[in-house]
């Protein structure tokens, strides 16, 4: 299976690309800025440009492959008129290439976020209900991506990913600095999944052409507070700092105001304070069996562990607070 990868030098698409090479795929990597390429030269893959704003690019970039994994997009909670850009003409873009190239199988990284604030755990019989812009713009790419498969032949597979977390994320980059300020006192029940699991289920639903709209967790849903109360008690130390949600949605929008003419996209939004409050679990059987794998790290205990071990030696940064020249 020749696998296209878009997003490759993201948090989650790192990992995929790793676990791609690592089994001896080879996977084709799409990279949009070249200073990011680095990231990858120590994979066993190709490395080529492309651009969802390019159909050319994509179409060269889709040539000869059997499966596209997708996670480019402007991965930030702005309002939806700065993300359909990217998410919903760009996947519009590349799906069109990617049918044009012959390509069978094309696998949505979605979110969580589709789904508005619940108590009972989200199974595929959960309606969607966008709390969110990032949310809503995300369920329009889903709806189109099934349409579009319906009426080209392709097996369309959107996985509804939850918090995923890692070394390189952005919560343990704050987590690195000894400080981590949060937007609310959550402790409703939400779904987390560490990245190396997120990017073994994009790689099954691509390897068995799972069809499909489901979303993804762990075994147990928890509340932020005892997330980062695991977190304290593997690394004492730590300081938490829980910002009143009122205030901190004070102080995002007027960031956001301020910063309304700038280009680059923004991690601290007004809609991050709300996705960061809302309850979100999932039935952990709501997708897992149709892929046939189980999580390898299945809750967030043994999760949290394995990421303090990684980052003792790994150090990165995330894309969007990389303004390098491309």
């Amino acid at each position: 299976m020749r696998v296209l990868l878009t997003g490759a030098t993201g948090f989650i698409g790192m990992e995929v690309a790793t676990q791609l090479a690592e089994a001896g795929l080879r996977p084709r990597l799409m990279v949009r800025r070249s200073s990011r390429a680095p990231l990858l030269h120590h994979l066993d893959a190709e490395l080529v440009h492309g651009d969802l704003g390019a159909p050319a690019t994509l179409r060269r970039a889709a040539a000869g492959c059997d499966a596209v994994i997708h996670l480019a997009g402007r991965a930030v909670f702005e309002p939806a008129r700065r993300l359909v850009d990217s998410f919903v003409h760009g996947t519009r873009h590349l799906v069109e290439a990617a049918a044009d190239a012959g390509v069978s199988r094309f696998v949505f990284a979605s979110s969580l976020l589709v789904h508005g604030n619940t108590r009972v755990p989200i199974t595929p019989a959960t309606p969607p209900a966008p709390a969110v812009d990032y949310g809503q713009v995300k369920l329009l790419v889903e709806r189109g991506l099934v349409r579009f498969g319906a009426e080209r032949g392709m097996q369309v597979a959107n996985l509804r990913l939850p918090h995923v977390y890692g070394a390189t994320d952005q919560l343990f980059a704050r987590v690195r600095t000894g400080t981590l300020v949060v937007p609310g006192r959550s402790s409703d029940p939400y779904a987390h999944l560490h990245v190396v699991d997120a990017a073994r289920a994009l790689i099954r639903a691509a390897e068995i052409g799972w069809v499909g709209t489901g979303a993804l967790g762990d075994r147990e849903s928890v509340g932020w507070s005892t997330f980062l109360g695991e977190i304290d008690e593997q690394l004492p130390g730590l300081r938490v700092l829980r910002a009143p949600g009122s205030l901190a949605l004070l102080g995002t929008g007027l960031l956001s105001a301020a910063t309304a003419w700038r280009r680059h996209p923004s991690l601290y939004t007004p809609d991050t304070v709300r996705s960061w409050n809302l309850s979100l679990p999932v039935d952990p059987d709501a997708v897992w069996p149709e892929l046939g794998i189980e999580p390898l790290l299945p809750t967030y205990r043994e999760g949290i562990a394995h990421t303090l071990d990684d980052r003792v030696a790994v150090r990165w940064r995330h894309p969007v607070v990389d303004h390098r020249a491309a």
